[in-house]
């Protein structure tokens, strides 16, 4: 369960910088791409998360990113208000990935503010990792 802590950490590490950059003027060029990366970077991160949880508790083969929450969610791992936060997250997250159009400072100010759902998959993650050390 190695994996599992070090995936948690990137996560809560992505996070915290980019509530830190938050605070600070993201109409600068530098602290709005080092936002925007990580922000991406947690969600990517928190992807990852999810993938392991599906797989290590056999929930199902999601095709699409958001396919693995709404499994997390069907297994009573993520709240309905996590599951439609986290969609947000991906939704913002494939914008900067696929630069469809440029992210404004809005939604990237929101991005960022929706990072604060990871904590309840992050916690249970946590659940399950203590879980299973005590196996």
């Amino acid at each position: 369960m190695i994996r599992l802590a070090t995936i948690i950490s990137r996560i809560e590490r992505h996070k915290e910088k980019a509530e830190e950059l938050a605070e600070q003027d993201i109409s600068d060029y530098l602290i709005f791409n080092t936002l925007a990366m990580e922000c991406f970077q947690a969600v990517n991160s928190a992807i990852e998360l999810g993938e392991l949880i599906v797989s290590e508790k056999n929930l199902g083969f999601p095709s699409r990113y958001r396919e693995i929450f709404e499994l997390l969610y069907d297994a009573k791992l993520l709240s309905k208000k996590g599951l439609e936060d986290i969609k947000g997250l991906i939704f913002f997250r494939n914008l900067i990935a696929h630069e469809y159009y440029t992210i404004t400072e809005n939604e990237l100010r929101e991005m960022g503010s929706l990072l604060g759902c990871l904590d309840e998959l992050i916690g249970n993650a946590k659940k399950e990792l203590n879980k299973e050390e005590r196996r």
